[in-house]
């Protein structure tokens, strides 16, 4: 039999939220809870003005990075905007400049852990660090999923904590101590903006993942220029209330801060509520740093502009554990070569430099033309935004000192010596920044891509022919999926190239057993190869991407807790837009006889829709029951008779009969019908906004049933929609109760 065409696709699995705790997770971590008081040592209440020229740069560049990301929304983020604009020796400047800044952050992170866990135990503060340093790294190494989802919580948390800081610290301010604003000059503040800069490093990190954002023309955007603004608010507001509160003298200068603060305010337990909020701010952006650290290594790999060794991933952990082990040891090094005043000078200038090329590369792709570079976010208030971003980046790089100065003049002279060393002749793009300025950029010739669908999810080979079968029988193209799920750590690319390079074993079983599968005459097929962080996000994805008529999944109970959200087959149903069959058990070779139990409702009349399609194709015969109380008036029995005779007489294709059941038990009524059948099929009848998305009974069914079980439901999302239709349906229901009491 002739080979079924394989599609890969890359999951996207990043919503809004998560894309913007991402950036606001790495930005709102360790430089709040120990910047202040180097900041107004420098700069006195004058720092405040640093937070906020920082955060309007900063907020300048994400609507900038907004702009550029929704036309290049691939890994890479800062990397692969430059690069593409300004040509690959650019790029591997700030390829490795932005990797090494990344690890900067997450060892000045680490200094600021240890500091405030001497409020907890006084332990040396390196052996904290570096012990904090390494348990992270091994935590990245070996893929735990809890490492990146945590991001999201930590960043809840994080926020509240801060605001109910700023609330409580806002009642004691002393006007007086904003005054002089600037005791150490005018300069003082743009040197300590530099000095604070780091951050707001973040935002590059955020778009390191827009390849994984879903609906990136909408998310992108927001998400990036929220964490923005959001950062900034939460960071002029902690610095006015920490300098109201005890002046630029005092408190206010020591290493942690704000923990210090909330002693004196809140006693003892205030004091360890802050230090328990600046520990997870820290270990988020260590984090951070550690689980992102592929991104920008992988993005030049792919450009042949790094070693691929450099982004293979472990056989074991499917995680890129070479650039973990490379991020997470240099990190803990760097902790014995530079203080925690150095580290944030020597992040941020490089950060600094980003942001300028960032802006320009908007201004470049404005007025010249890339090939495939089609926004849909443009800057409304270009080139000032820009102009903005660049000139007042530029402003502070003379300020921050000699060694940053240094620094980054060194990783411009080591991406130019590299890219002449290892890339050259073979590394992408080929044209450089004046071939774009020149319009000299080739078009490249893109070729257009190019019945009943039915969607089946593949994860189990002593199950596929089950399924197969199924979507066969009731529909006209079988679209099977694999999804190869990916540790959090790991991009998303960086797998799909070690399945080409065969580096990694993962199961071609599934594509084998496809093709071997004897499919009915005339019908199409498709496999497709998903690569995703989460099952159940790239199997809604892919029913949407190929706008398919029904999901058929196998199903089997929870080992959990029943109704456990969190189950691939629960977050499919909650937020597939496609109906959903779940087969439990294995199907007869041959198909004689079909059970459909019924009663009514939506979900019913798509199972017996389905049994029509299903005794078409295999010649079976159809019987269809309805249990009922055997207390039911004999009127209501006489109706659903009628109800189901006339069933009968709309099934042409195949013989077909009806039973009415009086049982009080309708589980034991079905379950004792089934027995004598090959299939039954029972349309979920649990409620819209159930917590259990599977029914009570069609769970018992299922689990003490013999014969195979087919559970159809049509799905329902909560939507808005769905919402005003629940709003509407409660209201109806209390003016209906209330107008039954003023009758009575």
């Amino acid at each position: 039999m002739a080979s079924v065409e394989t599609t890969e696709r890359l999951g996207r699995s990043l919503g809004f939220f998560s894309t913007f705790a991402i950036g606001t997770g790495t930005m709102i971590g360790a430089g709040i809870f120990i910047l202040p008081g180097l900041a107004v040592a420098n700069a006195g209440p004058g720092a405040i003005i640093s937070f906020l020229l920082g955060g309007l740069i900063s907020i300048a560049t994400a609507v900038s990075m907004a702009e550029l990301a929704t036309g290049m929304p691939l890994a890479g983020g800062s990397y692969y905007y430059i690069s593409r604009t300004m040509g690959a020796e650019l790029g591997s400047v700030i390829g490795l400049g932005s990797w090494l800044a990344l690890i900067f952050k997450g060892t000045f992170a680490l200094i600021g852990l240890a500091e405030y866990f001497q409020i907890f135990y006084p332990l040396p503060l390196y052996f904290v660090a570096a012990a904090s340093g390494l348990i992270l790294l091994a935590i990245n190494y070996r893929g735990a999923k809890s490492s990146g989802s945590l991001q999201n919580i930590i960043v809840i948390i994080l926020l509240v904590i801060l605001a109910l800081f700023i609330a409580k610290t806002s009642l004691m301010v002393n006007p007086g101590n904003f005054v002089p604003i600037t005791p150490h000059g005018i300069t003082s503040i743009i040197t300590t903006t530099g000095v604070i800069f780091i951050s707001y490093l973040g935002l590059a990190e955020a778009a390191a993942v827009s390849e994984e954002v879903k609906n990136p023309s909408k998310n992108l955007p927001m998400a990036f220029i929220a964490s923005a603004v959001v950062v900034t608010v939460f960071y002029v507001g902690i610095m006015a209330v920490v300098v109201g509160f005890s002046g630029p003298e005092g408190t206010v200068t020591t290493v942690t801060p704000l923990a210090d603060i909330a002693g004196l305010l809140a006693g003892n337990f205030g004091k360890i509520f802050i230090a328990l909020g600046a520990l997870l701010a820290t270990l988020s952006t260590a984090n951070g740093a550690i689980l992102s650290s592929s991104r920008f290594p992988f993005a030049m790999s792919r450009d042949s502009l790094m070693p691929e060794w450099f982004v293979q991933i472990h056989k074991k952990f499917e995680t890129p554990h070479n650039a973990i082990l490379v991020t997470g040891i240099v990190m803990v090094l760097l902790l014995f070569l530079f203080d925690i005043e150095e580290l944030a000078r020597l992040g941020g200038a490089f950060n600094i430099l980003i942001f300028i090329l960032l802006n320009i590369a908007v201004i470049i792709l404005r007025k010249r033309t890339l090939p495939g570079y089609e926004p849909t976010f443009r800057d409304p208030f270009f080139p000032f935004t820009q102009i903005f971003g660049i000139v007042g980046s530029m402003i502070l790089l003379p300020f921050l000192g000699g060694l940053p100065l240094l620094f980054t003049v060194i990783m411009i002279f080591a991406g130019i010596g590299w890219y002449s060393f290892y890339g050259k002749g073979k590394a992408v793009p080929e044209y450089n920044l004046f071939d774009l300025l020149e319009n000299n950029v080739e078009k490249k010739n893109i070729e257009p891509t190019s019945v009943v669908k039915v969607l089946v999810p593949i994860s189990n080979t002593m199950h596929e022919r089950d399924l197969l079968k199924l979507a066969d029988s009731i529909g006209s193209e079988i679209i099977c999926l694999h999804v190869i799920e990916v540790p959090a750590q790991t991009t998303l690319t960086v797998v799909q190239q070690a399945y080409h390079d065969k580096k990694i074993e993962i199961g071609s079983r599934f594509k084998e057993e496809f093709e071997r599968y004897p499919i009915i005459a005339g019908h199409k097929r498709e496999f497709i190869v998903a690569f995703d962080h989460s099952i159940s996000n790239s199997i809604i994805e892919q029913a949407e991407i190929e706008n398919v008529d029904m999901i058929v999944m196998g199903w089997h109970e929870s080992k959990r807790i029943p109704y456990s959200k969190g189950d691939v087959t629960n977050d499919v149903l909650t937020s597939s837009k496609s109906p959903i069959a779940l087969l439990k058990g294995h199907i007869p070779d041959h198909i004689k006889k079909i059970l459909v139990a019924y009663n009514g409702k939506e979900n019913s009349v798509k199972g017996l829709s389905l049994a029509k399609k299903l005794a078409a194709s295999t010649g079976a015969t159809i019987e269809i029951i309805s249990v009922i109380s055997p207390d039911e008036d004999q009127e209501e029995k006489n109706k659903i008779i009628t109800e189901l005779e006339g069933l009968v007489e709309n099934i042409t294709l195949t013989s077909s009969s009806f039973r009415l059941l009086e049982k009080y038990s309708i589980e034991d009524a079905i379950l004792e019908a089934s027995n004598d059948n090959d299939l039954t099929i029972i349309g979920d009848s649990s409620e819209r906004f159930k917590i259990s998305f599977i029914g009570n009974l069609s769970q018992r069914v299922a689990k003490h049933s013999k014969k195979p079980i087919m559970i159809v439901k049509k799905s329902k999302p909560i939507s808005k929609e769905s919402l005003n239709y629940l709003v509407k349906k409660y209201i109806k229901m209390i003016y209906t109760k209330l107008r039954k009491e003023r009758e009575k």
